[in-house]
């Protein structure tokens, strides 16, 4: 049976892909902190905003490559790459979800604007008090 984890926010056109054909990068910090908030968040208001993710040909073929700063496997065999929402998509596959609206980009110029936009919205639901104990553990 198909489980899509909607998003609320439509600022643009999304497509609702299969998690099995995303690739995404496991880069949490194991903050426990941040991993409960975020799971209270998407049970209680729904996951905001869509991922972003590109195909694994523009990935390789266009500027895109030019975001991602974290290692990342040269060859997947996904279609797709998952570039924001990382722990969104881990939420998703950890909560019995097959499939997720996401925003596929084609070039690093559509990956910054879409970023702000999606700060907007999650900063209005942020933990002040996380948001503060990060600043002053981790922005030092």
């Amino acid at each position: 049976m198909t489980q899509v984890l909607k998003c609320s926010q439509k600022f643009l056109e999304t497509k609702i892909l299969a998690l099995k054909d995303i690739n995404s990068v496991n880069d949490n910090l194991q903050d426990k902190a941040f991993d409960s908030i975020l799971k209270n968040s998407l049970e209680t208001k729904g996951m905001l905003n869509p991922i972003l993710v590109c195909t694994d040909k523009d990935f390789k073929q266009t500027d895109i490559s030019k975001f991602e700063r974290r290692s990342v496997p040269q060859d997947i065999t996904e279609k797709y790459r998952c570039l924001i929402g990382n722990n969104r998509y881990r939420y998703a596959v950890e909560n019995g979800y097959t499939h997720i609206d996401a925003i596929v980009v084609d070039d690093e110029s559509e990956v910054r604007p879409l970023m702000i936009e999606q700060a907007k919205t999650e900063e209005l639901y942020l933990d002040e008090q996380y948001i503060h104990r990060w600043w002053e553990t981790e922005a030092k």
